[in-house]
């Protein structure tokens, strides 16, 4: 499932590099800025999904070298 959310985002992305070569918007200076926005927030989003990403990844990599045990991971083993 985590992977169709990677290759939906990538999509996006790819979709919006798209837009920004395509000369013709920028004929229009009030839809340019709003594509231009809406790509720096669209790459915002996906740094932070990146970074989230990132940041489950090194959890489960944490868990797999302490043996996956939860408590073990949490600091509250007997």
């Amino acid at each position: 499932m985590q992977k169709t959310k990677v290759n939906e985002l990538e999509n996006v992305l790819l979709d919006q590099i798209e837009k920004l070569n395509d000369d013709s918007i920028f004929e229009d200076e009030t839809k340019a800025k709003i594509l231009i926005e809406r790509s720096n927030s669209i790459a915002d989003l996906a740094n932070a999904f990146t970074g989230l990403t990132r940041t489950k990844l090194d959890v489960v990599r944490e868990m797999k070298s302490n043996g996956g045990m939860y408590e073990k991971y949490m600091g509250i083993e007997e």
